[in-house]
């Protein structure tokens, strides 16, 4: 419980550090800005927004090998981005698994569980393969343009791994014990467990069309989001680029693994203004039109996520309570299985 708390206190201060960074300069700009945007735009992008969830949403039905309806990955997958974005410590990724569970036939949590683990292997290859792109795009010298691309083949080669892992889980075990040998740290039980559901993941992956498929989700859904971002921009900006919203998408990506109060708040806007800065579509990352503009990417897509969620919920025949309760017995079953494996080993 300790920990929970301190990190639900960590992510307090470094929303509110971000927060104050943001609005340090010019809040009375911001307003204008916000006064003055063109709200026109907000309707294209939700519903692009709403055709990147569905993309995700095929992306983890063909990792879950087609066991569930398009239907249910549909709204399961929202109603775990919903929990995420208002809840704290990522709690919609149990309740995805606990929803999966509970359907006809059921997909069981670990397998749900470990297929995240492969949607966010996945997505952050996409990552890098976006940020390897905005670099080669930037007007810069050589070396980040080199840079760029090696990030791109790296995505390439980790998804070519990926592939191989599938085919040959045994090779990863092998690697993993080798390597366990050496880094003490590595015995660790909670590992070894990542590592099982990890490989589980990827398990329908083994089939050349598996992986052709998630990919060409993956890559669909980040075009999507790339493509929500650039419609917003006209929003604030007169003349938005394809690279500035490429580099937004892919430094707010990052936030997700950063401390913060649910929804990302402070952090999400922080990453969105350096991004535009990064690409030159502003001058200074705290400018008043790129924080305006962060701001409302943050409640366009809250508004997405929460909508989208609780159409979820109710297509899912679940409420609120139920879920989040579920999800609070699969998190104290998960932390009593790892205390248990501890004492084991001590």
């Amino acid at each position: 419980m300790s920990k929970r708390w301190s990190s639900v206190a960590l992510g307090i201060v470094i929303s509110l550090v971000a927060l104050w960074y943001l609005f340090r300069r010019d809040l009375s700009g911001v307003r204008d800005e916000l006064r003055h945007a063109e709200y026109w735009t907000v309707l294209p992008c939700v519903a692009l927004s709403y055709v990147a969830l569905w993309l995700r949403s095929l992306r983890w039905r063909v990792l879950l090998g087609y066991r569930i309806a398009p239907s249910h990955s549909f709204h399961i997958l929202n109603v775990s981005y919903f929990l995420n974005g208002v809840l704290p410590l990522r709690v919609g990724e149990l309740v995805r698994a606990a929803l999966t569970a509970r359907l006809d036939p059921p997909v069981s949590v670990v397998t749900a569980l470990s297929t995240i683990v492969v949607e966010r292997l996945l997505d952050t290859l996409a990552v890098f393969a976006l940020v390897g792109l905005v670099l080669v795009m930037l007007p810069t010298g050589l070396e980040i343009g080199y840079l760029g691309m090696a990030l791109g083949i790296g995505a390439a080669i980790g998804v070519i791994v990926l592939a191989v892992v599938a085919v040959r889980p045994a090779w990863a075990y092998a690697l993993f014990d080798g390597a366990a040998r050496w880094i003490p740290a590595l015995r660790r039980p909670a590992l070894r467990r990542w590592l099982d559901g990890a490989l589980a993941g990827v398990r329908p992956l083994a089939s050349a069309r598996a992986i052709a498929l998630a990919v060409w989700w993956t890559a669909a859904g980040w075009a999507v989001s790339v493509m929500t971002g650039y419609v917003l921009l006209y929003a604030i900006f007169d003349a938005p680029t394809w690279t500035a919203s490429m580099a937004m998408v892919a430094l707010a990506s990052f936030v997700i693994a950063v401390p913060a109060v649910p929804g990302n708040l402070g952090p999400f806007e922080a990453a969105v203004v350096f991004g535009l800065a990064s690409a030159g579509l502003v001058a200074e990352p705290t400018d008043a039109p790129a924080v305006a503009f962060a701001l409302l990417l943050h409640v366009v897509n809250l508004f997405t996520y929460i909508s989208a969620g609780l159409v979820g919920l109710w297509a899912e025949g679940v409420s609120l309570g139920e879920v989040t309760r579920v999800a609070g017995a699969l998190r104290a079953r998960q932390q009593t299985a790892e205390g248990e494996a501890l004492t084991e080993k001590a």
